[in-house]
């Protein structure tokens, strides 16, 4: 009773949907496939209905109308993927596919003609042989649909919600019917309760598949390689599984009592077997070939060959393929395009020819020198062409015409190496940077032009990039030798003061030398250069040996002078008076004010000194012989400011903005143009910032805002500028 409501709620359900499509208004082909499917599905139902009604004998016709219903499924799946499987473009592929799948249907209707199939016709072993090929063959029938059916759902572009319930609602036919036969194969009998439910669940699909019509219609298809790997790869897995049960099967039949034991060993023998033979890379690499040559146009889809070779090369440095050095990348990058084991990369030497660089998975390889001048050089960097070697050895042989390669001939290091297939120029800029030789694939393939074209495609590509990491090595050793240069110029520069305060002493000297006020004054002065001095030479050790110990793989941050500033205290008041007072001796016009109590903050003193000299010394060159230069310190809350200004010449906001605060630019004879700079950079170093008043003809006003407290040494803070053009 079940079973009869179960498949006439099938049979109706399936009716409605195939009118429900068939009669809209100009259907398309596919729609007008799907309708029929649905109504021979529906005729099949209510068959099994009247079956289970009046018995099997009543409808004669109902394991045909099975296969029939089974294979109007098939059709759809196809008709849908004709375009994606080359089926347009290749009437012969469409010939083998149908002639394949119209041969298991046929075999179908031809053993169930002779053995007359039921499910209730008992055990498979009571019956002849040809009913265990008449269950295996719905099994390879559900199979064959499962994987149609995969491939439409991975290669369908624009596929939504809706076209996924179309996909579940024929995989709930497909997957029932795998399931209900592969139980009938191992157990030898039907089971009926899932023959009895077999129509409503069927009856589940047609919501399914009726709201999935919209969007299915209209999808997009195209078939992936790799797709069609897997889809080929499951077939004959599931071929080979099916076969191999039957042949364990007939064992058991014919082994007697040891039949069982038999079909065991059998089954496991077969399983290692087949296993080992699908995880062998020659058979995969022949399946990858003839999958490329029998079904598709082009022997590749260039789109995922591209990103792939792209994804390789740019790989991130330190995670996963970004760990492997790039020029072995490279290698491997264009190996994998044409399914090559192994690689090596030649590149021009500084003496001349091309000498490797780096291997792929090729160790074995003897790897040859070329000299420069060699004919294979020269052919190439002439050409462009790809150096197919194995056709070089055919012409050696005498088996082939000569000149496939003008006057080049077979060089004698891959005469001695058959695995030597193919060598791809790198030329960038019409210049041969390099040479790549690929090892023999495993499974042997004639070239086309295709191969040839996206060789050398790779081959220019793979030429940018490598002179794109040369550029990049060079940018770094000149970023080195810059950063040397940076370092060489600050020490000249407060050597510059050093020897300034030293000539002047010298020159005062030559009055004042009895005088012991003076030669007091010149002993301090004397020491303090020798402190400053000591000071240098112990700084340039410590960033040498910093350097040594990095390996200075990244240059310096644009002020970094070496470690951050000292987290030590300094009384900033009693500093800048000793900086005015050294520079008095110059200019005597210097004026400070603010400085009579002690203002303790954290910092360096010896790079407080400094900027504050740079600020004062720039004042000071900026001024007449006897303008004034003041220097006011004033304590605002948890902040103290040293404001140093002049009446000089001034300067315009665009000089501060784009000139003032660039290292190496200087306006002075004889500068170094890094005093500013320095003095920036250093009260960012203590956590404070450097702020510029300035008006051309009027003067300029720097404002030196420190934090007392603990300065954080990475803070970056932007320059106040304030001046009229």
């Amino acid at each position: 009773m079940i079973s009869q409501f179960s498949h006439l709620v099938a049979a109706l359900a399936f009716l409605i949907l195939g009118l429900a499509i068939g009669l809209r208004r100009a259907p398309s082909f596919v729609r007008l496939s799907i309708a029929l499917a649905a109504f021979v599905t529906a005729f099949w139902a209510g068959g099994e209905a009247l079956a289970v009604r009046h018995g099997p004998g009543s409808v004669p016709f109902l394991s045909k109308m099975e296969t029939l219903r089974t294979a109007s499924w098939i059709f759809v799946l196809l008709l849908m993927q004709r375009r994606s499987l080359g089926l347009v473009e290749k009437p012969g592929s469409s010939f083998v596919v149908a002639m394949g799948l119209g041969f298991v249907i046929t075999w179908q209707l031809l053993l169930d003609a002779l053995f007359s199939m039921s499910p209730v016709a008992g055990p498979l072993s009571a019956q002849p042989f040809g009913a265990m090929l008449f269950i295996a063959s719905r099994l390879v029938v559900a199979i064959s649909g499962l994987v149609l059916l995969h491939n439409l759902y991975v290669n369908t572009s624009q596929g939504g919600f809706r076209f996924r319930l179309f996909v579940v609602g024929l995989a709930v036919l497909f997957a029932y019917d795998l399931n209900l036969y592969t139980i009938h194969f191992l157990v030898g009998v039907p089971n009926q309760s899932l023959l009895g439910m077999r129509g409503a669940v069927d009856a589940l699909a047609v919501p399914l598949l009726y709201l999935g019509m919209r969007e299915t219609a209209g999808a997009r298809l195209h078939l992936s390689r790799q797709a069609a790997f897997h889809s080929v790869s499951f077939s004959i897995i599931g071929a080979y599984l099916i076969l191999m049960s039957l042949l364990a099967y007939g064992l058991r039949l014919t082994g007697g009592s040891w039949g069982q034991l038999l079909q065991v060993v059998f089954m496991a023998i077969t399983l290692i077997a087949g296993a080992l033979v699908l995880l062998s890379p020659r058979f995969r690499a022949e399946l990858r070939v003839r999958i490329s040559r029998n079904f598709y146009r082009y022997r590749y889809d260039y789109r995922v060959e591209w990103l792939r070779f792209i994804d390789m090369i740019d790989a991130a440095p330190g995670n996963g393929v970004g760990r492997i050095p790039f020029r072995e990348r490279l290698a491997e990058a264009v190996a994998t395009v044409m399914h090559c084991p192994g690689a090596a990369l030649l590149e021009a030497s500084p003496g001349g020819g091309f000498e490797l660089t780096a291997r792929w998975c090729w160790p074995q390889l003897d790897a040859p020198r070329i000299p420069e001048g060699s004919a294979l050089g020269h052919f190439v960097a002439e050409t462009g062409r790809i150096v197919d070697f194995d056709k070089l050895r055919a012409e050696a042989a005498g088996e082939a015409s000569p000149g496939s390669h003008a006057d080049l001939t077979l060089p004698a290091w891959a005469a001695a190496d058959r695995a030597i297939w193919l060598a791809v120029p790198l030329i960038h800029r019409e210049q041969l940077t390099g040479i790549l030789l690929l090892e023999r694939t495993l499974v042997p393939r004639d070239l086309n032009w295709e191969d040839f074209d996206l060789l050398r495609t790779l081959g220019r590509q793979g030429a940018s990039y490598l002179a794109e990491t040369e550029t990049q090595s060079q940018l770094e050793e000149a970023k080195r030798f810059e950063e040397f240069n940076r370092r060489f110029a600050f020490v000249m520069h407060d050597l510059k003061n050093v020897v300034s305060q030293l000539g002047l002493v010298a020159r005062n000297a030559e009055r004042h030398a009895d005088k012991p006020e003076f030669r007091a004054d010149m002993i301090a002065t004397l020491n303090s250069s020798v402190a400053k001095m000591t000071d240098l030479l112990k700084l340039m050790g410590r960033e040498a040996q910093d350097r040594e110990r990095q390996g200075r793989d990244s240059p310096a941050r644009d002020g970094e002078r070496g470690p951050h500033a000292t987290q030590g205290t300094a009384d900033i008041a009693m500093i800048t008076s000793m900086v005015v007072v050294a520079l008095r001796r110059q200019h005597p016009a210097v004026e400070l004010a603010g400085a009579d109590a002690a203002m303790p903050i954290v910092g360096d003193a010896q790079q407080l000194e400094a900027m504050l000299t740079h600020l004062v010394q720039n004042a000071i060159d900026a001024s007449a012989p006897d303008a004034p230069v003041r220097l006011v310190l004033s304590e605002t809350g948890p902040e103290v400011r040293i404001t140093v200004a002049d009446s000089g010449h001034g300067m315009s906001a665009g000089f501060i903005r784009d000139e003032l605060f660039r290292p190496f630019r200087s306006t002075k004879d004889g500068g170094f143009g890094i005093g500013a700079y320095e003095a920036r950079e250093i009260a960012r170093q203590h956590g404070g910032r450097l702020d510029v008043e300035s008006r051309p003809g009027e003067g300029t006003c720097f404002t030196v805002t420190l934090p007392r407290g603990a300065a954080a040494t990475d803070r970056k803070s932007g320059v106040q500028v304030s001046g009229n053009a």
